[in-house]
Parts: structure tokens; sequence; C-alpha cells
């Protein structure tokens, strides 16, 4: 295999399928490609796992590569999420005095259906394993952190979408609520369809905008179908510029999760980045960080219902918009997510411990 010529402070990303997966992970290393980029740092990005790892980790040493980030996600790696990949390449990595850092997106699947009984238990010791050979373990979800059993640096996902203009940030808020990826696991659609039934929806045109499906596609999904409505506004999957718009003139963000708001969730980051107000939920993962943030979180269906028609009835004022555009570049920027994740992956920075 001829080796990649890069200098020996460029940095490797292991990202399976890139360039051509799709999701949020891959969203977010295209934006860590650009932002470390920006920062004169070369990035290469390794996305066929059907290679020997131990060659790929010698390939990289080669390069003069010192540091890698591993993205995980199990099914990332397998269709079964087992795969022995990211350990035995971690492996071969630090051998080669590569220094390996991961960033665990998701770690295993809840034992709450008979086919992940077996399933959940194995992936849990797979990631375990890896998590013990690496050298800095990243996750957006300090709850994670403490079930890996390790100290872990937490640091968001961010947004994927950029950064919104001052002319997105100065439209005039229209009338319908919106919901941005309406199919992000564990959205909580029940929640959602209650608060927009106990809302007056007259005069506005459309109870509710769909950001990110078309009707079609909203139907036909097999967990959003069953909460199709006609009357509902379905703007489809857009740019990013045109999506952060959308998001931008919306009055309120309905974004109620089943495991409660937490920073792996990009459309909460991309929401926050616009400065529109925002209602989400409490759950078994809810990050406690959140109780200083702009975000009204619920505890019930009921106060998520009744929080969406006070927020609805109140008109949002400029000031106050400035305030939650604070709160973000001051905690969520992506600029900010993705320079600390550099430091932590090259050893610039030391690991905070997280208690």
């Amino acid at each position: 295999m001829e080796p990649m010529r890069i200098n020996r402070t460029a940095v490797a990303i292991l990202m399976p399928g890139y360039p051509d997966a799709v999701g949020g992970v891959a969203d977010q290393t295209v934006r860590l490609v650009r932002s470390w980029s920006a920062n004169n740092c070369l990035v290469a990005v390794k996305g066929d796992i059907s290679v020997d790892p131990t060659t790929l980790a010698l390939e990289l040493s080669t390069a003069g590569v010192r540091s890698v980030l591993i993205q995980y996600v199990p099914f990332l790696y397998a269709r079964k999420g087992l795969s022995h990949f990211p350990r035995k390449f971690a492996i071969a990595a630090r051998e080669r005095g590569i220094r390996t850092t991961v960033f665990v997106h998701e770690p295993w699947v809840p034992a709450t259906r008979i086919p992940w009984w077996i399933l959940s238990p194995l992936q849990k010791r797979q990631l375990r394993q890896l998590v013990g050979i690496v050298d800095t373990v990243v996750t957006p979800v300090p709850a994670w952190g403490r079930e890996l059993g390790t100290s872990a640096t937490i640091i968001y996902s961010g947004t994927n979408l950029g950064t919104p203009t001052e002319e997105m940030l100065r439209q005039p808020a229209g009338n319908s609520p919106a919901v941005f990826s309406p199919f992000a696991a564990g959205l909580n659609w029940e929640w959602i369809a209650a608060a927009v039934e106990s809302v007056d929806s007259s005069p506005p045109p459309s109870p509710l905008t769909i950001i990110g499906a078309s009707a079609e596609q909203f139907r036909r999904h097999p967990v959003t179908g069953r909460w199709f409505r006609e009357e509902w506004d379905y703007k489809g999957r857009l740019e990013a510029d045109d999506t952060l718009s959308l998001i931008a003139k919306a009055p309120l963000i309905l974004a109620p999760f089943i495991d409660g708001v937490t920073g792996r969730r990009t459309s909460i980051s991309a929401a926050l980045s616009t400065g529109v107000r925002i209602v989400s939920s409490d759950g078994h993962l809810y990050d406690d960080a959140f109780d200083d943030s702009p975000i009204h979180v619920a505890r019930s269906q009921e106060e998520f219902s009744a929080t969406t028609r006070e927020l609805l009835r109140a008109p949002d004022t400029g000031a106050a918009r400035a305030e939650r555009l604070a709160w973000y570049v001051e905690n969520v920027d992506y600029h900010l997510l993705d320079s600390h994740l550099l430091s932590l992956v090259t050893g610039q920075k030391r690991q905070s411990v997280y208690e």
C-alpha cells in the first residue's frame, strides 16, 4: 500500500464509509475536517474498514500521523454492531506511537427488545475493551461517561449546519412552531402531537412545520407514520442555509426526547445557534448542564403542552434572543467544541476527568 504523503503534524479520523456515509456522525466528520484544516492542521479521513487494521495503523505511522480520532457508534463497524476492527486498530496504532482518542456518539443498544438482550451486553463489553486501550475518551453524554466506568471528557456533538447569517436572525417570526430532524431516534411524537392539538390553531395557516421530511417521507416512515397530519407543513430535506433560515424563523422549536435533552442532539445545537426558543424534555440521560441553558425543559407531557401554549402566546423579544445567542456562543458554538476536541486528540491539553 502506498503511504499517504502528509506531514508529521497531521491528524487522522477513522470514519467508516467516508466520504459516502450519511448521518450525524458523518456530517460531524466533514465539519471537523473543515474546522481543523482552518487551524493549520492536515486531516486524513480513513473510511475503508475492509483493510487489515494493523496495515492501516502502519500506513498512518509511516505517513507521520501521531494522533487519530476514532468515531464510534457500534453499527458503523458492523451490521449487528459487533466488530474487532476498532479495538485491533487502536492496539496497532498505540504500538506505533499514535495517540488514540475515541468519540463515543452512541455506546450500545439498550436491552429493551428481545433481539437486544444478548446484543447489548456484547456491545458493552466491546466498547469497554476499546476504552481500556485508547488514550482519551470523549462523549457528549455525561450519563454515558458514568456507565463507561472511566474518566471521560464531555464534548457536545454540535451543529452540522454552520453559522446562521444576520439576515436569518433578523427575520420576523412565523406563526407555526416547528420540528427539525423529525426522524431523530427518541423524538417523542406523542408529546409533540398532544402539544400541537392543545394549541388554538386559528388563524395560523399550519399548526406545525416539519423541517427535514416531505409529507410522503413522513407518512411512510415506520415511526412517524402514525402521527401524520394532512394539515402540517412538510418542508422536506433542504440545504443547510435554507434549513437554518426556517429554524430561525420559527416562533418555537419542539424537541422533546424520550431520554431527555443532551449534547448529542445536533438538532438542538442547530436550533440554539439561531437563538430560537426551544421546548425539550427531561429523561434518563438528561444532562444537568442544561438546567442553566435557555432551553425550556418539561418534566411531563402536560408541562410540555402547557409550556408550548404559553410561549406561543408570548411574543419573543430581541433582547431575550440576544441572551440565548450569547449562551450558545459561550457554551455550544461548534468552533469552540471543535477546538477543544482537537486539543484532546493531539494531546495539547490535559484531559479533564469526568466525575
